[in-house]
């Protein structure tokens, strides 16, 4: 069931995010529903899983952006890579957690992107991007994340934590 989801992540996910979702600005500013589901994979299955979606996507997400480095096939499994470790050894995943790891993953992958757009030409100044595109963008990527985060905790069942026993 897991990989029939995946492959429908793979094949639906990119093309909604660019031909329908993308109607769905809050003033000019898209959210990345790659980078968030790359995110949230990493966050609930873990690392290999993440990497895997992460390459199948970000191979989608530049076929469809036509971009010239190849941006998102090598960033988005890097991304679910380390969401997946910085999840490792939470015990609880709480909406505060996942809200500031999407939000530094966001930004990481915005300060990236505009580092290899400024090698094509030209550009737009750092600190203008930061505040017009990149903060705000990750803003919305970590918003849009944890609300379904918590549809997913909220659709899947709880794992049982059982107490441990100690000889304390």
């Amino acid at each position: 069931m897991k990989y029939l989801l995946y492959l429908a992540l793979v094949i639906l996910l990119v093309p909604f995010q660019a031909t329908l979702f993308n109607r769905l600005t809050i003033f000019g500013v898209h959210a990345d529903l790659v980078l968030i589901a790359v995110c949230l994979i990493g966050l609930q299955a873990g690392e290999l899983d993440a990497i895997l979606i992460g390459i199948a996507l970000g191979f989608m997400q530049d076929l469809f952006s036509g971009s010239v480095h190849w941006e998102h096939l090598w960033l988005k499994p890097l991304l679910g890579l380390i969401a997946s470790l910085a999840s490792r050894n939470v015990i609880n995943l709480t909406p505060t957690f996942s809200l500031v790891l999407l939000l530094a993953l966001s930004i990481f992958s915005g300060w990236v992107t505009f580092l290899l757009k400024s090698l094509q030409g030209p550009g737009v100044d750092f600190f203008a991007a930061a505040q017009g595109i990149i903060l705000p963008q990750a803003c919305y990527d970590a918003v849009l994340g944890v609300v379904l985060l918590k549809l997913i905790q909220l659709i899947t069942p709880a794992r049982h934590q059982f107490p441990t026993a100690s000889y304390e």
